[in-house]
């Protein structure tokens, strides 16, 4: 009290004790990998929707070649009333010729192999590839383009998922196949009149 002054202590900063700055790193560190596990664990859950790619191979036949064929030729994005929900049309002219080109390029691709074998992982590798490209359309084209890449996977034979799409209970899959029946189809076998 004769004038000196305390020593600082530099550790310390004011209103906190010891123990409780030794212990902010620890509680910092466990809330961090509390965080992680629980983002690692959603990551692994939304992960698990989307089924694996069918490693079918299936026979591309010249009367698969003409359904397609009739398919690309058809006028797509209209409306329409096919279960389960129906659909209004794509948004803009716009949003119909970009959606149309994704799922003719699709068609364009397949119709380009020759007849025999072909492959699930490349026809679903194309179907991914166009659907990213319709990714900006608003939510109803681009699950109509959905429809319409799963059309063309029934319509080529496989049963196996295209391990792109993931649905909710409104989508139902037939026993032994992957994917929901495309909108207007009755039945795997049953598909919708192509205009």
């Amino acid at each position: 009290m004769n004038g000196e002054v305390a020593p600082c202590d530099a550790t310390r900063t004011e209103g906190q004790s010891l123990p409780t700055m030794r212990f902010a790193p620890i509680v910092t560190a466990v809330l961090v990998a509390l965080v992680l596990a629980f983002l690692g664990f959603r990551l692994w859950q939304f992960s698990r929707l989307w089924p694996q790619t069918s490693s079918e191979v299936v026979q591309f036949t010249p009367e698969k070649r003409v359904l397609l064929q009739r398919l690309r030729a058809e006028t797509k994005f209209l409306p329409h009333r096919y279960p389960p929900l129906g659909y209004t049309g794509a948004a803009t002219p716009a949003d119909q010729a970009r959606a149309t080109i994704a799922v003719n390029r699709v068609i364009d691709a397949v119709l380009a192999q020759q007849n025999g074998p072909i492959r699930a992982k490349v026809v679903s590798e194309l179907i991914g590839n166009e659907m990213a490209a319709v990714d900006p359309l608003e939510t109803e084209d681009r699950d109509r383009t959905g429809g319409y890449m799963v059309e063309i996977w029934y319509l080529l034979g496989f049963k196996g998922a295209t391990g792109r799409f993931a649905y909710g209970s409104a989508h139902p899959k037939p026993h032994g196949y992957g994917e929901p029946l495309p909108p207007g189809w009755t039945a795997p076998d049953k598909p919708r009149p192509i205009t």
